[in-house]
């Protein structure tokens, strides 16, 4: 009983200290369907990091994937809310980036120092489940374990490159 409530509790502090990490918002405005079946009620809040541009329109990504249209029906149905377009990413696809006015200097910085490590750990061959849990240990707490991990792959060191493909590819 005792291994299971500690294991219980070592999970529940990685995902607590994932949520750390700012991402970006998008309100539901009225009742729409994303590009993947998805149902979304007025009033939700999704988290995004990607806004698309394609023949169909504008269109907001979730982490997942899944797309939801700004428009639908000649309605606005979602708005970002603490991020704007950032740069490109290709194909007609753009990361969302913070407003610090409206998200906060000290959370745009975790957010942007996150987004920094993970594009340096993508370029290292690290999977996009990856990217985020690294980044955000590192941005959130760089003392902490994993984050001086990072900082030593960051650094060069191919033995903490290779500790972190075996604990998160």
């Amino acid at each position: 009983m005792k291994t299971v409530t500690l294991l219980l509790a070592l999970a529940t502090a990685g995902v607590a200290h994932a949520s750390e990490v700012p991402e970006c918002q998008v309100r539901i405005l009225h009742p729409v369907d994303g590009d993947s079946g998805d149902h979304w009620s007025a009033g939700k809040m999704v988290p995004a990091d990607v806004m698309r541009r394609d023949e169909s329109g504008v269109s907001f990504c979730t982490h997942g994937g899944s797309c939801i249209p700004v428009r639908a029906n000649g309605l606005e149905v979602a708005r970002l809310v603490d991020c704007r377009q950032g740069r490109s990413i290709g194909n007609g696809d753009y990361r969302l980036t913070p407003v610090p006015r409206l998200m906060g200097a000290s959370r745009t910085k975790v957010f942007l120092t996150a987004e920094r490590v993970g594009d340096r750990l993508s370029e290292l061959g690290f999977s996009q489940a990856a990217l985020g849990s690294w980044g955000g240990d590192y941005a959130t707490n760089p003392s902490s374990p994993n984050g001086r991990l990072v900082s030593r792959a960051l650094a060069g060191s191919k033995q903490a490159l290779a500790e972190m493909k075996v604990k998160l590819p």
